[in-house]
């Protein structure tokens, strides 16, 4: 009796996967080891929602790993569970990545820690579902870098060149409008009024947050699109963020012209930090535009019948003569 029961659940497994469905306990041990992952990492966790709260350059962390599930829900049908295989190599990764993790523990490299839960991540979906799981989950686990901060170093690094390449920029545009205006350091003097481009303003905050939304609606809304307009639509981020910035600070410039330093700053600053980000996607709509203007699909009709072969015309036959 024991022995029938037992193929009786083998063969109940057998038709689950033939299905395209996960065996129960395969998702009740997945469900365990992603629970013992969280509470392992919690102070990790917790020191990104500390950041994505009070950091105002990293306040789009909240939306990454619900955009991260609608990933993986979209791509749900092309998954098969029945070709799914586990591999061991994937627990020599986690077992690594704990090893590099109390590493960077002992030295107090807590930014290094928390980034380990990403190849952890990706060492865990190899040891349930192999190779063929990690490339369906590959996209969601990729976009849950714009979970972390950027490196302090790295902060610190981009600071000061975005500082400057904004003030730049804004007082180039705003001299190609006519506008009597003068660069010094990172001060803008407009008349007898100035505009300090402070380290806030430097963009940094705009260029993750945009980078993080293009990334997300390349993978959600633009699946259908052709390749390369995905990799140009990518590689554009980054000066779109910045063109947005510039634009922002000579708009800004712009009212203390008009207004004065009180009320323009007053009116324009704040307003013109909300408008970065509908100017960033008018900016992304006329790039798609122009791409669909230079480049046309050709389309073939359905109802066309293209021959195969290619036979010569045959010429008919001669009467013989007298007949």
């Amino acid at each position: 009796m024991s022995i029938a029961t037992t193929q009786a659940g083998l063969n109940r497994h057998d038709e689950q996967n033939a299905l395209g469905k996960p065996a129960v306990p395969t998702l009740l041990a997945a469900g365990l080891v992603v629970a013992a992952v969280a509470v392992s990492y919690w102070p990790n966790l917790r020191y990104l929602v500390n950041q994505w709260y009070n950091e105002p350059n990293y306040s789009h962390g909240f939306l990454v790993i619900p955009i991260a599930l609608v990933i993986l829900w979209q791509r749900k049908d092309e998954l098969n569970y029945a070709a799914l295989r586990p591999m061991f190599a994937g627990w020599v990764i986690v077992a690594a990545v704990l090893l590099g993790r109390f590493w960077f523990f002992e030295r107090n490299e807590f930014w290094a820690e928390s980034a380990s839960l990403l190849p952890l991540l990706g060492g865990l979906v190899l040891a349930f579902g192999g190779w063929r799981l990690l490339r369906w989950s590959l996209p969601a686990l990729g976009f849950l870098v714009f979970m972390y901060p950027l490196p302090p170093s790295l902060n610190l690094y981009l600071a000061g060149p975005l500082q400057t390449l904004a003030t730049l920029g804004s007082t180039a545009l705003l001299q190609a409008f006519g506008m009597p205006v003068l660069a010094e350091g990172n001060i803008i003097f407009i008349g007898a009024s100035k505009l300090e481009v402070a380290q806030a303003c430097n963009g940094l905050s705009m260029l993750m947050a945009f980078v993080m939304l293009v990334t997300a609606t390349t993978l959600v809304m633009a699946r259908e699109r052709p390749i390369w307009e995905r990799v140009v639509l990518l590689l554009s981020m980054v000066p779109i963020a910045l063109v947005s910035n510039i634009i922002r600070i000579a708009v800004t410039a712009w009212a203390y012209q008009l207004l004065g330093a009180q009320r323009g700053e007053k009116l324009a600053h704040d307003t013109a930090g909300w408008a970065m980000m509908p100017i960033a996607l008018a900016l992304i709509w006329i790039e798609l535009k122009l791409m669909n203007w230079l480049v046309v699909e050709e389309t073939v009709d359905s109802k066309l019948v293209i021959p195969t072969s290619y036979s010569a015309p045959t010429r008919p036959a001669k009467k013989p003569k007298g007949v």
